[in-house]
């Protein structure tokens, strides 16, 4: 019972985390969806006016179809981010997950000055994964790096294969595929870096952070059989790396 009473708190800090999160992310999306809106209401009111008929109309009525797909899209990404859920790994292209998280969070970059770089996601990167909670560790990693950046910046986000021994273990080398986020923020003072994977530790101010986005996406690594490591200097920057085990997990 006691086992079961603890997954069913992680599951409420991550599915709060998550919350949290789509917060933020709604005036970026918000944002996203003003164009095709005006498009869709440009178009409307010219078939509705008679300006736009025949062929006109019918061009102006597939580019409706075509703007609401677009609207529909990016809503269902948000809700499928927000939905509560319980570890479920699959065989996961590690590169498309990126891509996917990064797509859903560009609007907030662009509106915070951040532009996103991703390289490495060419060639396919397979892993048994919980892509859903992959990708929400990955976003609070990411938006981390935005929020470091309060002047803008550009976030760096690479793949990568590499071959070592886990950290702090007896244990021989073994494949590992990487993702790293790195900013051109701030940075960590050492004197606090030892915590920042605590649940509710924080080091900004107001509404800025909760505390549980580092500890949430430490936690989800964990689980998956592999960890986050910081490299961080004052002024430079930090560079959060997930590394998971390139082995299918069973």
């Amino acid at each position: 019972r006691a086992t079961a009473e603890r997954q069913e708190a992680i599951e409420q800090l991550r599915h709060a985390d998550r919350l949290g999160t789509v917060g933020k992310l709604a005036s970026g999306i918000a944002h996203e969806l003003g164009t095709p809106l005006h498009i869709i209401a440009a178009r409307a009111k010219a078939i509705h006016q008679g300006r736009a008929q025949g062929q006109a109309a019918l061009d102006a009525a597939e580019i409706i179809g075509e703007q609401a797909a677009r609207m529909t899209a990016i809503i269902r990404q948000l809700l499928d981010f927000a939905r509560a859920r319980r570890l479920k790994s699959a065989p996961t292209d590690l590169g498309l997950a990126v891509g996917q998280t990064l797509s859903l969070l560009e609007p907030l970059g662009n509106k915070a000055g951040v532009r996103f770089v991703f390289t490495g996601g060419e060639q396919p990167l397979r892993v048994k994964l919980d892509r859903h909670l992959f990708q929400q560790a990955l976003t609070n990693l990411v938006m981390n790096g935005i929020q470091a950046m309060p002047q803008g910046g550009i976030l760096q986000v690479t793949l990568r294969r590499e071959r070592r021994a886990a950290p702090g273990a007896a244990t021989a080398p073994r494949e590992y595929l990487v993702t790293e986020v790195g900013d051109e923020g701030l940075g960590i003072p050492a004197e606090v870096r030892g915590a920042i994977f605590d649940p509710f530790f924080t080091t900004k101010e107001g509404s800025e952070g909760t505390g549980l986005g580092l500890a949430v996406a430490h936690g989800i690594v964990c689980e998956h059989g592999g960890f986050i490591e910081v490299r961080s200097e004052l002024d430079q920057g930090s560079t959060f790396g997930i590394w998971l085990p390139a082995e299918e997990q069973g």
